[in-house]
């Protein structure tokens, strides 16, 4: 924490002293030689330059956060763990999940013509009676809908690119077509691995609804072998609205 503070107050400097010096050559090229106003303008050119760099810092951080305050609130409101399964509906798209234990999800977050949802399973920040921290698999999840572009993200385009992975970090284990509610569909699962070798499981099921593609990952850190819930929620995908 003391470093971190020198280093904003050397930080500090170094931006008074860029200003002092750019006031104090705009006062030698007016031919003024007091240095009373070159100190004083660069005093308060780094107050505002400090206060909107810490000003859009925290605009950043807010707005990252931002589509997690929902998952925060719910743990606030419900600390006890949440076990067994229940249907997770999104009203502004129209599909269905069956999720298991604390599994929720984010707000949605846009990034052009990606929608992108995150979710954990939130007993990972809660505690039993005792009072101890709840030792399960972390599971975490992504919902994502893209414009259906035949070429690129459509079931057919992500199938052909999976038999073509050349990358030694993702293993397919399975992958085969399927259909939700009569859209074509494709469910994966394999596992990834990290540049240190450790294994993650993955689990996938993409699908078409109309104009778009959705996709629901899912991924599991556990200790001791895999749980069938990760597989259970991407293969429950299910369109309530014609998109």
């Amino acid at each position: 924490m003391t470093g971190l503070i020198l280093l904003l107050l050397i930080a500090a400097a170094v931006v008074y002293a860029v200003f002092f010096l750019i006031f104090k050559v705009i006062w030698m090229i007016i031919k003024k030689q007091s240095n009373k106003w070159p100190l004083i303008l660069a005093g308060v050119c780094t107050v505002l330059f400090c206060g909107a760099v810490v000003g859009g810092a925290v605009w950043g951080v807010y707005k990252v956060m931002k589509p997690f305050s929902g998952i925060m609130e719910r743990v606030q409101t419900n600390p006890q763990p949440v076990y067994g399964q229940t249907v997770y509906t999104d009203p502004e798209y129209g599909f269905q999940l069956t999720v298991f234990n604390g599994m929720d999800f984010s707000d949605w977050m846009h990034f052009g013509e990606a929608d992108v949802k995150l979710g954990i399973d939130t007993n990972v920040f809660k505690k039993d009676n005792a009072g101890k921290n709840i030792e399960e698999p972390v599971t975490l999840g992504a919902l994502v809908r893209l414009e259906n572009e035949p070429d690129e993200t459509s079931v057919k385009a992500l199938e052909q690119g999976l038999k073509a992975n050349k990358d030694r970090r993702l293993e397919v284990n399975e992958m085969h077509r399927t259909s939700v509610d009569g859209h074509p569909a494709l469910y994966v699962s394999g596992t990834v691995y990290s540049n240190q070798g450790e294994s993650i499981p993955v689990w996938l099921m993409a699908a078409e609804n109309g104009k778009h593609v959705y996709y629901v990952g899912i991924l599991e850190v556990a200790k001791n072998g895999n749980s069938p819930v990760p597989e259970q929620t991407v293969q429950s995908l299910r369109f309530t609205a014609q998109d």
